[in-house]
């Protein structure tokens, strides 16, 4: 049943691409030695302060379901400016629905970007998230750069680490598609259960 939420949630968010002068999807696949995961980013610009974006992951083992892993998040942002946003959240994650809200800041740059942001999310009880997400894609020649990625999210309450993960992204881009070696770390109920996936990944900004 998760997994057909997931799956129609993908492909609804991927039927939006048809009106592409306000909508960008990126999908990132990676087949690792555990798992193959699919996770995506689809933004939908009202204007140029409104944005709905909605993040879907999904990681599976190829030959059982016990360590599943699901995540699927809508966010209404609200830029203040350039550089915050104010944001508001609901979806479903291990274990079940969610809701945030949280402050934003980035800087984006012809081959860096950062973004830092701090707020609330309430799933059985409330918790202080945080995540980092930085790329960089230097110049290596005409139509081709490196590409370096990371993404980190981490959710503090009273009992401590309840849920963690950090995606790295280490490889080549060339125009729209990058590729090479990616690793996932997920962290559950204060680092008592964690799971990794390293393998290859190939992502496409449409």
């Amino acid at each position: 049943m998760k997994a057909t939420i997931i799956a129609i949630t993908a492909l609804a968010s991927a039927s939006l691409h048809l009106n592409a002068q306000k909508l960008t999807y990126t999908p990132d696949l990676v087949l690792g030695h555990r798992s193959y995961t699919y996770m995506h980013n689809v933004n939908y610009y009202f204007n140029d302060r409104l944005k709905l974006n909605n993040l879907t992951l999904f990681d599976t083992e190829y030959t059982k379901d016990k360590e599943n892993i699901f995540f699927i998040r809508n966010t209404i942002s609200y830029n203040l400016n350039k550089k915050f946003s104010v944001n508001a959240a609901f979806g479903m994650k291990n274990p079940g629905a969610f809701f945030s809200a949280f402050v934003q800041y980035r800087i984006s740059k012809p081959t860096y970007s950062l973004s830092y942001s701090i707020g609330t999310t309430y799933q059985k009880g409330f918790s202080l998230e945080q995540s980092v997400s930085f790329e960089y894609t230097p110049y290596l020649k005409d139509n081709l750069q490196g590409y370096f990625s990371v993404l980190a999210i981490g959710n503090l309450d009273n009992g401590g680490y309840p849920r963690g993960l950090q995606f790295i992204r280490l490889g080549i881009k060339q125009e729209k598609m990058m590729y090479g070696v990616a690793s996932n770390f997920d962290q559950f109920n204060n680092a008592k259960k964690t799971l990794e996936n390293i393998g290859a990944f190939v992502k496409y900004n449409f």
